[in-house]
């Protein structure tokens, strides 16, 4: 696996998509940053009530708006996150299909998809509760079960886990160090108040797409 070659071509699709990658990565950061502004706002009304030491009918609004919210929320991270990969295993392609709607292409199949997360970061953090290596383990085991979903809407969520499992056997070491090697960009997003996450997101998803494409065989 050529690590450089997958990240040069991945530099190449992204000029060549009909579909400004740049583009899609705004739209989706504007949603997520709405969330992210309401989370702020729950925070800051918990600090509120705690502060007045508030009883209980003060506490009812706040927690089932929090319920409420963190439904939403999860639900519109999932369905943001499996179309943009989506869209980003397109652009690796160069199909010309893509579109902006691909960012709630999995409406289709919502509720497998937000089981498949739910069933990830279970098993994640089960994992991760032992010691943190094994967390690593297992989400470098998991790592393609989305793309694999995304790809192929009709599979079973442990199905996906399973053949992801399949997958990864014997290249945990590899997507390790590929994912690793992101590293500077992160760190350059973070300096910018993730500004340049304009540019690394996409860069980075349609790398790992490229990568989903060379070993799914």
């Amino acid at each position: 696996m050529n690590r450089e070659a997958l990240k040069a071509d991945a530099k190449s699709a992204m000029k060549q998509a009909l579909i400004n990658p740049y583009l899609v990565t705004v739209i989706m950061g504007v949603i997520l940053t709405v969330l992210s502004v309401i989370q702020l706002f729950l925070d800051k009304w918990q600090k509120i009530l705690e502060n007045s030491q508030a009883g209980l009918d003060q506490w009812r609004p706040y927690i089932i708006f929090s319920i409420i919210f963190f439904l939403i929320y999860f639900i519109l991270s999932t369905l943001l996150d499996f179309g943009y990969l989506s869209y980003c295993l397109k652009v690796a392609k160069r199909d010309e299909s893509m579109s902006y709607g691909d960012l709630f292409s999995s409406t289709p199949y919502l509720l497998k998809a937000l089981g498949l997360s739910f069933m990830m970061g279970l098993f994640i953090t089960l994992w991760s509760i032992l010691l943190i290596i094994p967390g690593i383990i297992a989400a470098l085991r998991y790592s393609q079960a989305i793309f694999i979903m995304v790809e192929n809407p009709d599979k079973g969520i442990f199905q996906c886990i399973e053949e992801s499992k399949d997958m990864m056997d014997g290249r945990l070491w590899e997507f390790f160090v590929l994912s690793l090697s992101f590293i500077l960009w992160h760190l350059l997003a973070m300096i910018t108040c993730c500004l340049a996450y304009i540019y690394v997101y996409p860069y980075v998803t349609v790398t790992l797409a490229n990568y989903y494409n060379e070993i799914k065989g």
